[in-house]
């Protein structure tokens, strides 16, 4: 006698029956195969502009330290010598090497300020106080420096001129340099804005007044591009004579089959006043456009007929 088992009877699996196709590696491989050179390619691609890139912006700077460390390095040397040649003679107990060191000690004060005042500039923190105290310094040292050359009763002469220049400019020229690279660091991060829209002469001679206008706007909108910058101007005068104009109630095909003269007339007597411009505006407003020299010669017209009948005595 066979023995049924007392399991409960279990639900089918409705997951069960449904297969999952095998996947035909063979038909992908190739597919992958030939993406992952090309993935590899791009990448490539990608990390050789980078490398020029910063390549590139290496390159410029060295460059540019290289500009700034000949003058500076030439000033710096001036100076010194004009302090040694006065301690050569002034101070014979030390010897040379004791006067060289006093002339390069005085002269690398102001430069060891200006380093750092250009350490801190480039790491985005307060350099005020080092600056100012580097120029302070240097004007100190470069009057001590004229002493030693000047001619009696500190009455100045060329050489006494030139080493106490060389000595007092060296700060001016590392803060030229320090301000130059901080301002290209602070704009690559997006700290500070680029350049103001630039207008060409030609404008500023000829249209002071509109110049004026579309610099005060973009420089607030942070428009750089000389053209934008006019456009949005225009744009801004365009939507406050709109908003200016009185409001209308006209049939536009009524209008449109004006006259451009019975238009202009319309126009004017709507606004109270002859200004064309407006007329011109409140006519596109409704859906016409004039041209405005035609409309000022219509104007023109309209007030030479005016005139001769007011001589003639007509009303």
């Amino acid at each position: 006698m066979a023995i049924t088992s007392m399991r409960p009877h279990a639900a089918p699996d409705p997951t069960a029956a449904v297969e999952t196709p095998p996947v035909n590696e063979t038909t992908h491989a190739p597919e992958a195969a030939a993406a992952t050179p090309a993935k590899i390619r791009l990448s490539e691609r990608a990390s050789g502009a980078a490398r020029a890139a910063t390549a590139n912006v290496t390159g410029r700077r060295v460059r540019r330290a290289v500009y700034m460390a000949i003058p500076v390095l030439a000033v710096n040397a001036c100076a010194f010598l004009g302090q040694l040649g006065y301690f050569h003679t002034h101070l014979t107990a030390w010897g040379l090497p004791g006067q060289l060191l006093v002339a390069a000690a005085l002269e690398s004060i102001a430069v060891f300020l200006s380093y750092h005042a250009h350490i801190a500039r480039i790491g985005d923190d307060p350099a005020f106080r080092l600056q100012m105290s580097a120029y302070a310094l240097a004007l100190i040292i470069g009057a001590l420096n004229y002493s030693h050359w000047a001619s009696a009763d500190w009455r100045p002469n060329p050489i006494a001129i030139t080493f106490a220049l060389m000595s007092a400019v060296s700060p001016w020229l590392w803060g030229i340099h320090s301000r130059r690279e901080s301002r290209d660091t602070l704009k690559a991060s997006g700290l500070i804005e680029p350049h103001a829209v630039r207008l060409g002469s030609t404008r500023w001679t000829w249209h002071p007044y509109r110049s004026a206008r579309t610099m005060f706007r973009a420089t607030w909108e942070g428009t750089t591009n000389p053209a934008e910058a006019i456009a949005a101007d225009k744009a801004a005068r365009d939507a406050k004579d709109a908003a200016d104009l009185p409001a209308t109630e006209i049939d536009p095909a009524l209008l449109a089959a004006m006259s451009a003269r019975d238009r202009l007339i319309w126009a004017w007597g709507v606004i109270g006043t002859t200004d064309v411009p407006k007329a011109a505006a409140l006519l596109a407003s409704n859906g016409v456009t004039i041209d405005q020299s035609h409309a000022r010669t219509i104007r023109k017209q309209l007030e030479t007929t005016a005139a001769t009948a007011i001589g003639a005595g007509q009303p």
